[in-house]
């Protein structure tokens, strides 16, 4: 029997994902069963139940596909010559949960799923605490590379700010997501105002 090469995995995980992106944008998380997953990626049940035992393991699998380059963002902010400005940082950020992202409506769902399921939540705050880790460690860098703060300083005042400016992200992508495009440009344009007003 051929061996099963890693980018074979890689496609049919892919091919699975876009499958489950596809009928939740359609029904909804809670209204999406795997049956709906495996037709919608013209698969076997054998074949999906490979890769995913269950929605939450997809689920976990997606955001994390989802994620990675929204976090490139902050890795770019910090690999310039000089650490970008918060201001500009988090509205890239927010533009790119937000604009041509299938996952936006997702993941308003998941934050809903979590207020009652443990599975859920514990997924939710394993990202949510990965998050606030880089986006730590971003904020620290400009505050030391562009304000002049030693480093405990930058750490500990990045600490503090962290957990209010990603709460700020949430509510734009629950804002947008629920009352559309022309929320989003004024959430947006509201947000780039607090910032700019902010004395990092």
């Amino acid at each position: 029997m051929p061996k099963v090469t890693e980018e074979h995995k890689s496609a049919m995980r892919t091919r699975i994902q876009d499958a489950a992106l596809a009928c939740f944008a359609r029904r909804g998380f809670a209204g999406s069963s795997m049956a709906d997953i495996v037709k919608e990626a013209g698969l076997s049940a054998g074949a999906v139940y490979v890769y995913y035992a269950s929605k939450a393991d997809l689920m976990i699998d997606v955001a994390r596909r989802v994620m990675e380059p929204r976090m490139a963002v902050l890795d770019a902010a910090k690999s310039g010559s000089e650490v970008a400005a918060p201001a500009e940082v988090f509205v890239k950020l927010i533009d790119s949960l937000l604009i041509d992202n299938p996952f936006a409506s997702v993941m308003v769902q998941v934050w809903g799923e979590s207020s009652y399921d443990k599975e859920f939540a514990s997924f939710a705050g394993g990202v949510l605490e990965s998050l606030i880790k880089e986006f730590t460690v971003y904020l620290a860098a400009y505050l030391q590379d562009q304000r002049g703060a030693d480093a405990e300083a930058a750490r500990a005042r990045a600490s503090a700010m962290v957990p209010g400016l990603l709460a700020t992200i949430q509510g734009a992508v629950v804002q947008a997501t629920v009352f559309g495009e022309s929320s989003r440009l004024r959430v947006r344009a509201g947000i780039e105002a607090v910032l700019a007003s902010v004395d990092f």
